[in-house]
């Protein structure tokens, strides 16, 4: 059943064509948050005032930094350093320092220094039978917090207390543990490597002293006696021992260069680089390549790689290269020549002693062992000085710690505290005020089934449509099944009141696959195939028609059958389908021939969106505009 809601008179041209907004409203809950606007306001003071209630109650906190300078370069005081000195540029290394600051082994020192067991701040949360250290230390790491600047070897040690002075000393106080911890550990590993070079340094007097020992006691046990560390009676072997030593190392040494020579020659193809820099033969043709060398870049640079001067340039340079190999090669001859004549020295010298030997007496065959006593006892005083040069540095630097770190920036007393931040502390109370009084508004609105100023639906009589003829166009705003039910109701109430009445539907879930109006308009079909006749109803009706022939439908054949039909019948009721989908060329030239439009609404509800259709389809007031209520569906083929 529908029922008239009265009408206003708007552009007929602008009504089918205007879109409606159904997305959400942002104009009602503007209005909403206008009308509500004390709640929103209430709500956003309130939580402003707790948060400044909170800034009142919660204790402060004042936060001091100090910042230390890591110096990653390498400090050498000494030649021989026990400690390496500095970080290098090991990154990981200076990031280990800040686990090192935050660590019990500095943080108790500061504890001790500044008598937190004792400050009823750090000491806050102590339990029965807990160490009051225990707890300030846990509370000052808790305080404590190093970060390290990207990029920087900066790190930055702050502090966090209820008092400001307080903050300021125990940050500077944690940087001076930290720094006299590093100090110390520096100390202590110099001093145990000192500790450790002494006990050695006793080791190896003793040893010392028992080689010196024995041989003075195989001296006296072989009746050895020296004048000018040489043997009474037997000069001649003493001298050819010494000879025999020096060809051995005579033979090492020629054997050592002729092998280094050779293998210097397999490889690099010359000795240049092993032989010594007076050789001046090899410092000429080293000379003479390095000049060849250059003029063939020269040549190469300025005329080209196959310029006969470059090719020219090229030959002396192989020419070089072939007389230093060949100069090597002499010189490795030579080499292996004296290497040679060592051998056969040495040979020679070891057959006369071996002759010295068997023609001295017997206790002279106890020189060998004397010898080796002697050697093992030069060597151990050897080693035993060594260690005790070694032993002294030590010492010594166990006294002299250059520090890697150093304090750049001393913290100073905080003019302001750092917690509770009071100013991002009363804008989140403020925004969260703010949002749960808009949300109180809204909820106020729904309770009272107002939500942005929605009008109330009136009550309508029932009562049948007042159509006075032509065409009416009948639309909802996105229910295709409540514009085909009014258009319908009007349509069958004109045709009871003995009007020759014909229903057109052009909605888009019309049947597209029977003849309609363009199968008329363009001739297609006759007039008694297009147009069906309600078996029930006795309404005439007519479809769009099949889509491809609507494709091909131009507007003049549209508002020539059009024409036609306005003459034939009293009324024509058609059914524009939503609101929300788009026009077509047909749906435009109808909605020119329009001589009212009617908006079709569910149950009597008129809102804030219907309003809005109603003034789209208004326009600029050429045309009627009315709007019927539906009340309840309608199987409208079964009706027909």
């Amino acid at each position: 059943m529908a029922t008239s809601m009265g009408g206003i008179s708007r552009d007929r041209s602008a009504a089918r064509r205007a879109q409606v907004d159904t997305s959400v409203d942002l104009l009602g809950l503007a209005d909403t948050l206008i009308r509500r606007r004390w709640i929103v306001l209430s709500f956003t003071l309130t939580f402003v005032a707790l948060g400044l209630l909170a800034l009142f109650l919660i204790s402060p906190r004042y936060t001091a930094t100090s910042r230390i300078l890591i110096d990653p370069r390498e400090q050498r005081v000494m030649q021989n350093e026990v400690v390496q000195q500095g970080f290098g540029s090991d990154m990981a290394l200076v990031e280990s320092q800040i686990e090192v600051i935050t660590s019990e082994a500095v943080l108790k020192r500061v504890v001790q220094s500044s008598g937190l067991a004792t400050d009823p701040e750090f000491i806050s949360a102590i339990k029965s039978g807990q160490d009051p250290s225990v707890v300030a230390l846990e509370a000052l790491a808790q305080a404590t917090k190093v970060v390290r600047p990207e990029n920087t070897y900066v790190l930055q040690i702050s502090v966090t207390s209820k008092e400001a002075i307080k903050s300021a000393r125990l940050a500077n106080a944690v940087a001076a543990a930290y720094l006299g911890y590093q100090a110390e550990t520096t100390s202590g590993t110099a001093r145990d490597a000192s500790t450790s070079i002494r006990d050695r340094l006793a080791q190896l007097q003793s040893e010392l002293n028992s080689s010196e020992e024995e041989v003075e006691a195989f001296k006296r046990d072989h009746n050895v006696s020296e004048s000018d560390g040489r043997l009474l009676g037997d000069r001649e072997l003493t001298d050819l021992s010494a000879r025999q030593s020096a060809s051995a190392a005579r033979v090492n040494e020629t054997k050592a260069r002729f092998e280094v020579m050779q293998a210097a020659l397999k490889t690099r193809g010359d000795v240049s680089t092993v032989i010594t820099g007076t050789d001046s033969a090899m410092v000429d043709l080293r000379t003479q390549l390095g000049e060849a060398q250059r003029n063939l870049a020269e040549l190469q640079q300025i005329l080209g790689p196959r310029h006969p001067r470059v090719t020219a340039a090229e030959g002396q340079v192989m020419q070089a290269r072939a007389t230093i190999r060949a100069e090597s090669e002499r010189l490795v001859q030579a080499a292996q020549d004296d290497y040679r004549a060592a051998v056969d020295t040495l040979n020679k010298v070891t057959g006369d002693l071996n002759a010295a030997k068997t023609a001295s007496f017997d206790t002279n065959q106890d020189l060998i062992k004397l010898r080796e006593l002697e050697r093992k006892a030069q060597s151990s005083k050897v080693v035993y000085e060594a260690f005790m040069v070694r032993a002294k540095e030590t010492a010594e630097q166990e006294n002299i710690s250059p520090p890697n770190a150093r304090i750049i920036a001393e913290a100073a007393v905080p003019s302001s505290s750092s917690y509770p931040p009071k100013l991002p502390l009363l804008i989140a109370a403020g925004l969260l005020g703010l949002f749960i009084g808009v949300f109180a508004a809204i909820l106020r609105d729904l309770a009272a089934g107002a939500l942005a100023a929605r009008p109330q639906a009136q009550p309508l009589e029932p009562a049948k449509a007042d159509i006075t003829g032509g065409l009416v166009t009948v639309v909802s705003i996105h229910d295709p099944a409540l514009a085909r039910q009014a258009a319908f109701e009007l349509a069958r109430d004109a045709m009871a009141a003995d009007q020759k009445v014909i229903f057109i539907d052009l909605a888009s879930d019309a049947p597209s696959d029977i003849a309609g109006l363009a199968e008329l308009a363009i001739g297609e079909s006759p007039v008694a195939k297009a147009i069906r006749i309600g078996r029930k109803s006795g309404l005439q009706m007519l479809n769009a028609g099949r889509k491809d022939t609507v494709a091909r439908l131009s507007p003049g054949k549209v508002e020539a059958v059009l024409g036609a039909i306005i003459q034939e019948y009293d009324h024509i009721v058609v059914n524009g389908g939503t609101l929300e989908a788009s026009p077509g060329p047909m749906a435009d030239v109808i909605a020119g021939y329009s001589s009212r439009s009617v908006l079709a609404v569910r149950d009597g509800v008129f809102g804030l969106r219907e309003r809005q259709a109603l003034n789209a389809l208004a326009g600029d007031g050429d045309m009627d505009v009315s709007v019927v209520s539906v009340e309840k569906d309608v199987a409208i083929d079964q009706a027909a």
